[in-house]
């Protein structure tokens, strides 16, 4: 549906300009200012992966030495399982670097679109590879909490630890179709540029 409007859109415009020839042409970079601040919005979240990262790391590095983690930490409480934090600890920042790729390769998607330029081949690479990375991200951070479970050994009691979140694959789903989308277009772009 929306791309049916914007198509008669385009059409409206055209036949204004065909129409009336002192109607401005709209700029290819009318939504730059949206694609620059989600472009900034992308950057302030790979920062807050990596400062993740980093402390996800320094979590597993205190509980993989028991004589540093009792002179800060002291005493875990019994239920809980320092060798699972530490599996937990490492599989978080597998998949923060895995999201992190995820919004360096968005970021690059979001850049040609401020160049006016969505429809390059290069950005349905990057949408496939950004899908396939969330999938691959999602199926890790199933198998490591169905291996490690939870940290605290009493919550593992009803044996429901495969945890398959609904809305990531759907969103999962969602990117792979725009990827098609995106190849589609790339497809047309490159018959257009062929007929002209």
């Amino acid at each position: 549906m929306p791309a049916t409007l914007a198509c008669h859109e385009l059409l409206f415009i055209n036949m204004e300009m065909i129409s009336d020839p002192d109607t401005p042409v709209p700029s290819a970079g009318s939504g730059a200012s949206m694609a620059k601040m989600l472009s900034v919005l992308l950057i302030v979240g790979q920062i807050f992966l990596a400062i993740g990262c980093v402390l996800f790391l320094l979590l597993a590095g205190l509980m993989s030495f028991p004589g540093l983690r009792e002179s800060i930490v002291g005493d875990l409480p019994s239920n809980l399982n320092s060798s699972k934090m530490i599996g937990l600890s490492l599989s978080g920042v597998i998949v923060g670097i895995g999201w992190f790729f995820v919004l360096r390769l968005l970021r690059r998607v979001v850049t040609a679109v401020i160049h006016g330029d969505p429809f390059m081949p290069e950005n349905v690479a990057r949408l496939r590879n950004i899908w396939v990375i969330m999938a691959a991200t999602e199926v890790f951070r199933m198998l490591s909490n169905f291996i490690f479970g939870s940290v605290n050994d009493a919550a593992d009691i009803d044996g429901s630890r495969l945890d398959i979140r609904l809305w990531a694959w759907f969103f999962i789903f969602v990117i792979a179709v725009i990827s098609e989308a995106f190849r589609h277009g790339a497809a047309l772009r490159a018959e257009q540029e062929l007929t002209i």
